[in-house]
C-alpha cells in the first residue's frame, strides 16, 4: 500500500482533503485463497473422478480458514484494513458488486437496475423489494440515504472513495467552512431523528431535496448527484461503480445505529465490534483475538431474487458456515494446510520456499493467477526525491534506473514470482503502459553515460539513507539494490522501516507543513526509499492519484514529482468516458513520468491461490485478492473424499 492512513480530519473541514488524504488498505502482500473459476456444476462432475482420494478436511460445514491479520473494525463505513473489507463484506451488502471474476463488470446487488443520465452526472437506482436487514429491520431508499450520508458525516479514513464524488447537502469543493459547518450540524440531526420508516412530510422534503449528492425519489428510487465532490463539478466519474462496491456504501440499519450512540464525527462502538447487514451472513461469535464464526442466514432476503439470478454470484444464498481462526505464524498455517485442518488460509507474506513448499503436498492445490491480481495486491518501487540532491537530477535519475540489475531481484528474491512494470498504472489494469514503453534496463554502461551527464560524473560521494520495509524477502532486496547502486558509486545506509513509519514518512507534519522524509524521524531523511500501492479498487486514477499527481500520498513526500500537465490529465482521466482520449491521457502520463525517470518501477510480485482441492464454489475478484480469498464466501463449499 502506498498511500498512508492519515489522521482524518474533523467533520468541520468537510471531505477527506483531494488526493493527499487518500488512503490504501492495509497491505495485502498476502497470498490468496481461492480456487479455479469455473461453473460449479461442472467442475463438481470433473473433480469427482479426479479428486485425492486420501485428502480430508477436518470440517466442512463449517469451513476454516487460517488469516494473519484482525479486522481493524467490523464497521464498514469505518474499515480500511483488508482483514476489515473482507468480513464487513459478508454480512453488509452494496448497491451493486463485481460480477464474478470481473473487476470491470458489475451486477445489482441492493439496487435491481440503474439509469445514467447523458451527461453522466447523474445515477438512478431503482431497489429490489423485501429486503430487511438479519434483525428483520426494513431497507429502502430512506436508509440508503442515510447510509451514505452517515458515511459522510462520520469522516474516517475511508471516506475520500465517496468524497471525490459526492459531499453534505447543499455544499460543494468550492463552499466555506462555514457553510460546511453548517450543513454537518444540520445532517447530523437528520441522521439522528429521523424516521427511515415512514418519514414526516418535512423530513421526506429533506431527502427529496435535489441541491445534495444522495436524493430520495421515492420509498424505492434513489438518485446520487456526482460533481459536488473534491473533484470538482467537471469531472462525472468513470469508475463510480467501483466506488459504489466498497463497503463504505454499505447499507446499514438507522434503526439499531440510533439505539447504540447514534451517528457524529467519530465512530460507534457498537457497530466496531457487531456486524448487523442484508448479507447472506449473520455474526455468530467474533473474538478479535482468535477469530470469527459466521452463520448462514436462515431468513435471508436474497434467496427468491437469488433463484431468479442465478448467474448473480454475490446475491446468493450462503452454503457453508465460516470459521476464521487469526493465525500468524506461517508454519503453523502451512501445517494447518497440508494436514487439512483447514480449508484455505492466506499468508502476510510467502515467499519461494513457502509457495514451493505447498505445491509439493497433493493435499493443497497452488495455482498463479493474473497480473490483475499482483498489482491489487501491490506493486513496488523505488522513489528518488526530486527536491534533493543528487535525485534533483534527470541524469542521475536515469543513472539510478539503469544500474539496477532486475533479473537479479526478481530470481534471488522472489523465485522468478514477480512481474516488471512501467508505472504509474499498474499491470493488468485499464490503461496499463497503452505505449508498450520497456521496462527499465539493467545496463551499466548506460547508466555510466548518464552518471557523465550529471553534475556528479564519477558518483555521489556521500552516503544516501534509503529507507526499505522490513518485510519478506525485501531486506534482501534491498542488499542487491546496494551492491547494484555501488557499481556507480551511489553508497546507500539502508535503513529498515516498518509499514507503520512508512506511513509516517508518507505525512506532512500539520504545522509546519514539513514531510517526515525530510526529518530525523524513523532514522531519516529518506530522499530516497522503498513505496508501493495497494488498489482501494480497480481504476487506473486509483493509482495516478497517488502516485502521479503532485500532492498524491505516495508521491507528495516521496518523489515529490510536480508537473502541471500531468495533474491536469491525472484529473481529466478520472472523468473521461472517452476511451481514445483516456486512452492517450494515461499515455501521455506514463510517458511523462517514464523519460523523468521520476521512480524506478520494480516489480509486481505474483499472487496465488492457494486452498484444498477438496473447496469448491470460489468465485475470486481482484478485490478480494487478500482477505476474504475472494469477493464473497457464500458460494463456497466442500465435498467430502
Amino acid at each position: 500500500m502506498a498511500s498512508s492512513p492519515q489522521p482524518p480530519p474533523s467533520a468541520s473541514v468537510g471531505p477527506t482533503p483531494p488526493f493527499g488524504g487518500r488512503n490504501p488498505r492495509t497491505v495485502r502482500l498476502i497470498v490468496i485463497v481461492v480456487a479455479l473459476i469455473v461453473i460449479v456444476s461442472v467442475i463438481t462432475v470433473v473433480y469427482i473422478a479426479t479428486r485425492p482420494t486420501n485428502c480430508r478436511l477436518s470440517s466442512t460445514d463449517p469451513l476454516i480458514f487460517d488469516q494473519p491479520e484482525q479486522p481493524d473494525t467490523l464497521d464498514p463505513q469505518v474499515t480500511f484494513s483488508t482483514p476489515g473489507w473482507a468480513i464487513t463484506q459478508q454480512v453488509y451488502q452494496t448497491l451493486v458488486m463485481y460480477n464474478g471474476s470481473s473487476c470491470q463488470e458489475f451486477l445489482p446487488i441492493l439496487a435491481k437496475s440503474w439509469t445514467e443520465s447523458a451527461d453522466h452526472f447523474n445515477l438512478t437506482f431503482t431497489l429490489r423489494t423485501g429486503i430487511h436487514f438479519s434483525n428483520g429491520d426494513p431497507f429502502n431508499a430512506y436508509v440508503m440515504w442515510f447510509s451514505l450520508n452517515r458515511a459522510m458525516v462520520m469522516n474516517q479514513a475511508p471516506q475520500f472513495i465517496l468524497g471525490q464524488n459526492f459531499n453534505y447537502p447543499h455544499v460543494n469543493a468550492s463552499s466555506t467552512s462555514d457553510e460546511v459547518n453548517a450543513s454537518v450540524a444540520t445532517l447530523t440531526t437528520e441522521l439522528n431523528t429521523f424516521d427511515f420508516r415512514t418519514p414526516t412530510a418535512p423530513q421526506l422534503a429533506a431527502m427529496q431535496d435535489p441541491w445534495q449528492s444522495f436524493q430520495v425519489i421515492d420509498d424505492k428510487t434513489i438518485q446520487l448527484n456526482m460533481g459536488y465532490g473534491y473533484l470538482g463539478d467537471t469531472v462525472a466519474y468513470t469508475y463510480i461503480l467501483a466506488t459504489l462496491a466498497a463497503p463504505i456504501a454499505a447499507g446499514v440499519d438507522p434503526f439499531v445505529i440510533a439505539a447504540n450512540g447514534g451517528t457524529n464525527d467519530s465512530t460507534n462502538d457498537w457497530m466496531s465490534t457487531n456486524l448487523l447487514g442484508t448479507g447472506p451472513y449473520k455474526l455468530a461469535s467474533y473474538n478479535p483475538s482468535t477469530g470469527f464464526v459466521l452463520q448462514k442466514d436462515p431468513n435471508y432476503w436474497g434467496a427468491a431474487a437469488a433463484a431468479a439470478e442465478p448467474w448473480n454470484n454475490i446475491l446468493q444464498p450462503a452454503k457453508s458456515d465460516i470459521q476464521t481462526n487469526f493465525q500468524g505464524d506461517p508454519a503453523k498455517t502451512t501445517t494447518d494446510l497440508k494436514t487439512g485442518a483447514v480449508a484455505g488460509a492466506s499468508f502476510a507474506y510467502a515467499g519461494p520456499s513457502t509457495v514451493n513448499d505447498l505445491k509439493n503436498s497433493a493435499c493443497v492445490s497452488v495455482t498463479k493467477l493474473s497480473e490483475v491480481y499482483s498489482s491489487t495486491a501491490g506493486a513496488w518501487w523505488i522513489y528518488m526525491n526530486q527536491n534533493h540532491e543528487p535525485f534533483n537530477n534527470q541524469s542521475f535519475r536515469a543513472a539510478v534506473a539503469h544500474a539496477i540489475n532486475y533479473e537479479q531481484i526478481n530470481a534471488t528474491a522472489f523465485g522468478g514470482n514477480s512481474v516488471r512494470w512501467v508505472g504509474p498504472v499498474p499491470p493488468g489494469y485499464p490503461y496499463y503502459n497503452t505505449d508498450s514503453l520497456p521496462a527499465y534496463s539493467y545496463n551499466l554502461t548506460l547508466a555510466r553515460q548518464f552518471l557523465l551527464n550529471s553534475p556528479w560524473p564519477t558518483g555521489y560521494l556521500i552516503p544516501v539513507k534509503y529507507a526499505y520495509i522490513n518485510l519478506g524477502d525485501w531486506a534482501e532486496v534491498s542488499l542487491i539494490i546496494k551492491s547494484n547502486l555501488a557499481q556507480i558509486n551511489l553508497t546507500l545506509d539502508l535503513v529498515p522501516i516498518t509499514l507503520d513509519n512508512l506511513y509516517q514518512e508518507q505525512a506532512r507534519d500539520s504545522t509546519t507543513g514539513v514531510c517526515t522524509t525530510e526529518t530525523t524521524a524513523n532514522g531519516g531523511p529518506f530522499y530516497m526509499g522503498q513505496e508501493f500501492y495497494t488498489s482501494d479498487y480497480i481504476s487506473p486514477d486509483d493509482w495516478t492519484q497517488n502516485n502521479a499527481i503532485s500532492d498524491g500520498s505516495a508521491n507528495d513526500c516521496m518523489s515529490a514529482f510536480n508537473d502541471p500537465n500531468v495533474d491536469a490529465w491525472v484529473l481529466q482521466a478520472a472523468g473521461e468516458s472517452n476511451p481514445a482520449v483516456a486512452r492517450q491521457l494515461y499515455r501521455d502520463i506514463t510517458r511523462t513520468m517514464y523519460d523523468n525517470y521520476t521512480n524506478v518501477w520494480l516489480l509486481s510480485p505474483n499472487q496465488f491461490s492457494v486452498s484444498s482441492p477438496l473447496l469448491l464454489g470460489v468465485i475470486p475478484n481482484p478485490m478480494g485478492s487478500a482477505l476474504p480469498f475472494t469477493m464473497s464466501f457464500n458460494t463456497e463449499y466442500a465435498l467430502k473424499p
